[in-house]
């Protein structure tokens, strides 16, 4: 009877090393199976990073771009408005350059 319960504890302390060995191997593989899914999911956060990027710099140029044109379209009827005036006082200016030489210089 003393050999079987010694026999029992033996088999008892094999499968508690066999267990833990177990145990040991599938805490092993999770962690390289966890640290496979963390640099995944770095690469992924990675490449999402870069396209909010390129999409952000997009959208900036595109913004701008409409910004400038608006200037570029104010600009353009400032300049307009400027030559309207021009020409409406380019026949008074005349007049008074006619005026000027004509009174100085005419026949009196």
């Amino acid at each position: 009877m003393a050999y079987e319960i010694l026999k029992s504890i033996v088999d008892a302390e094999a499968q508690a090393v066999e267990k833990k060995r177990q145990a040991a191997e599938q805490a092993e593989q999770l962690k390289v199976k966890t640290q496979a899914e963390v640099a995944a999911l770095l690469e992924k956060t990675r490449k999402d990073g870069l396209l909010m990027v390129d999409e952000t710099v997009k959208n900036a140029v595109e913004d701008s771009e409409m910004t400038i044109q608006g200037i570029r379209r104010e600009a353009e009827e400032a300049c307009q408005e400027i030559r309207k005036q021009a020409a409406g006082k380019k026949e008074e200016a005349i007049q008074a350059v006619i005026g000027k030489v004509v009174g100085t210089y005419g026949s009196n």
